[in-house]
């Protein structure tokens, strides 16, 4: 039996958190997958799939990872604001390969992905208290 870690609080063992953990991480990805599906579908006349969506939505977060780890192990000093710039630029960059239409429809693409995604967080907030966020998008 757990040991309460408060008086009234029942101590959280390892599966309740990785439970948790795997809930956030499942929304997070399909908020990611909803904001680039409406941004794709919004800006251009391409139909593209919700799980083609997703997949972009993962490529792009780990592109994004490795880019920033590769801006905190590198000698330069990279300040905040450009290390956002750069991830933001991969993204689009990301948006670019994965469908087509070129650069003029990533860029419009990006930003609807970005304004559908902090929608469904606000939505989402005001049902839940649970922090989720927008896997694979910038700055949700």
């Amino acid at each position: 039996m757990a040991v309460p870690t408060a008086i009234g609080q029942a101590a959280l063992d390892g599966t309740t958190i990785l439970t948790g953990t795997v809930l956030v991480f499942v929304v997070s990805v399909l908020v990611g997958g909803v904001g680039n599906y409406v941004g794709i579908r919004v800006v251009s006349d391409q139909h593209p799939s919700f799980v083609h969506a997703v997949v972009s939505t993962v490529i792009s977060a780990a592109v994004w990872a490795l880019v920033s780890y590769g801006l905190q192990v590198s000698e330069a000093s990279v300040t905040p604001f450009a290390g956002a710039l750069v991830a933001l630029l991969v993204w689009i960059l990301v948006l670019y390969v994965r469908y087509d239409g070129g650069i003029v429809t990533a860029v419009p693409a990006g930003v609807a992905s970005w304004l559908v995604a902090v929608a469904t967080l606000y939505l989402l907030a005001l049902v839940t208290t649970v922090p989720f966020e927008a896997f694979g998008i910038p700055a949700v």
